[in-house]
């Protein structure tokens, strides 16, 4: 079937997604592809890459995908490049792979804080040097990262993790300052407890899992957690063409939870 629709407002695009086969990065994989993106992206390994594979909607479309450690920056730039070769071009970027390093200040380690910024940090900066000329070369580029609540609000024990995603809003707004001029947007976007394997996979080895989820539910004024999808349509907003004038904001979508003052 050939893509015929114009209300698709993904149609065509050529993006690059890390972290794309689970949670967050693999729901916003799958939005694309359906909305009719070419999309390259990565994961650790290569579970869930058949759902987003078999999400397309046209058997034209390009799905490249590539499974490594996103905290080897060599693999990480061969990875752009190989991707921006394979599209043909790109029109955006999703910057979503990281995890959680959670030590108090006085425990962590040298290693501990590298590895987090690794993952979390580092390669969002890679990706950037790689994409820079092919984002600009398109006209309407959009570089979006995925950071987290964290990075504006922080809990007892949750270094160096809260850092590393303060990083990231920082650097969204560096690229709106350097490459304005060229027309390419940045985004960050700040979920708040959201139902990811990651996050049901820590909950889970909690004394009481369900009282867990039950207390973070009751930090957010909607009363529930976000789920990946919920993320992922403020993604396919922001890649669009109809985003043209967002540019190094940080946008929450965290149910609420960052205009408490206090939790219950």
């Amino acid at each position: 079937m050939r893509l015929t629709t114009q209300q698709m407002p993904l149609m065509h695009k050529k993006l690059l997604i890390t972290g794309g086969t689970s949670g967050i990065g693999k729901a916003v994989a799958m939005a694309s592809v359906q909305q009719g993106a070419h999309v390259a992206f990565c994961g650790l390994t290569d579970e869930g890459t058949a759902d987003v594979m078999s999400a397309r909607i046209d058997s034209d479309q390009s799905c490249f995908f590539r499974a490594f450690d996103i905290a080897d920056q060599g693999q990480t730039r061969q990875f752009v490049r190989d991707a921006i070769q394979a599209l043909g071009g790109l029109d955006g970027v999703v910057s979503n792979a990281g995890t959680n390093f959670f030590h108090g200040i006085e425990t962590a380690t040298y290693e501990d804080i590298m590895r987090c910024f690794h993952v979390n940090f580092f390669p969002a900066w890679v990706i950037a040097q790689e994409t820079y000329e092919a984002l600009k070369a398109c006209g309407q580029g959009k570089f979006i990262v995925v950071t987290s609540i964290h990075g504006t609000m922080s809990l007892p024990g949750a270094f160096p993790y809260d850092v590393s995603k303060a990083a990231l809003s920082a650097f969204v707004r560096s690229i709106a300052l350097a490459w304005s001029k060229d027309n390419i947007q940045s985004a960050a976007i700040a979920p708040g407890l959201v139902n990811t394997p990651l996050v049901a996979d820590d909950f889970s080895k909690t004394t009481d899992p369900e009282a867990t989820w039950d207390k973070y539910r009751r930090w957010h004024p909607l009363r529930r957690e976000g789920s990946p999808e919920d993320i992922a349509g403020l993604v396919v907003y922001l890649l669009s063409d109809h985003n043209r004038f967002i540019t190094g904001a940080t946008i929450m979508v965290d149910g609420g939870l960052h205009v408490q003052i206090a939790h219950d």
